[in-house]
């Protein structure tokens, strides 16, 4: 059996680093890594967006202090999960692309949401002062944008009927790790198609469970879905 990649502790501490810097998150797009690991994780980019209703109209496009604070969280919330979580199942899912989690994540995850969004990321940084603070060039990071721009378009429709099937059947566990039930169906705004909440089968007998989607999130380390609360509403 081949023996899971494990996380270099030089790779911990740059994230770290990274999450402490003034210049979080967007020191994260700076990062080299190669097209073919970008072509992987921008499905599960867009899949996480459309879980958190991250979308045009979600967020007026001039609102930048709403749009950076969205990016902000969620980036760091990846990278949290990304930290506290074991390996073995992120290398299982991710296989040869595990090795530059979570820098090329970061980055599709960050245009992901710029993207959805209606916005670049022109509308929330000033480009150039970062490109001669980090003595970058500028006209890289603009073809790398348009780059994953390019792969978010052509991998959206598929990406989100992948989101749906894959929902189903989903194991729903607590914070703790306790096994809560299984997603029996998916219900969606009828208005705006946003995925509004789960219906779970519980662990014992035939009783039913619906949990809003604000109230869960998706682990990016294994096929489970995480419950925030466990005591919900029938």
């Amino acid at each position: 059996m081949r023996k899971a990649r494990t996380r270099a502790r030089g790779d911990e501490e740059k994230v770290i680093a990274y999450m402490t810097s003034r210049l979080f998150p967007w020191n994260f797009i700076v990062e080299d890594v190669d097209s073919e690991s970008l072509r992987h994780f921008v499905p599960y980019a867009i899949q996480i967006c459309e879980d958190k209703g991250i979308k045009k109209g979600s967020i007026e496009r001039d609102r930048v202090d709403k749009v950076k604070e969205v990016i902000e969280k969620e980036v760091k919330w990846m990278l949290n999960d990304y930290l506290h979580q074991e390996d073995r199942d992120a290398a299982r899912i991710h296989g040869k692309f595990y090795a530059q989690y979570p820098f090329a994540f970061a980055q599709a995850l960050i245009y992901t949401i710029l993207y959805r969004l209606g916005a670049s990321l022109e509308d929330v940084v000033n480009i150039n002062a970062l490109g001669e603070l980090l003595e970058l060039d500028i006209k890289a990071i603009k073809r790398r944008e348009r780059f994953i721009r390019d792969l978010i378009s052509k991998n959206e429709e598929k990406a989100l009927r992948i989101f749906s099937k894959a929902m189903l059947n989903r194991k729903v566990i607590s914070e703790e790790g306790d096994y809560i039930g299984s997603v029996s169906d998916i219900v969606f705004d009828s208005e705006t198609g946003t995925l509004k909440s789960l219906i779970l089968n519980k662990q014992k007998g035939s009783e039913k469970l619906k949990v809003p989607m604000n109230d869960m999130k998706l682990n990016l380390y294994s096929r489970n879905i995480v419950l925030k609360y466990v005591k919900k509403e029938q």
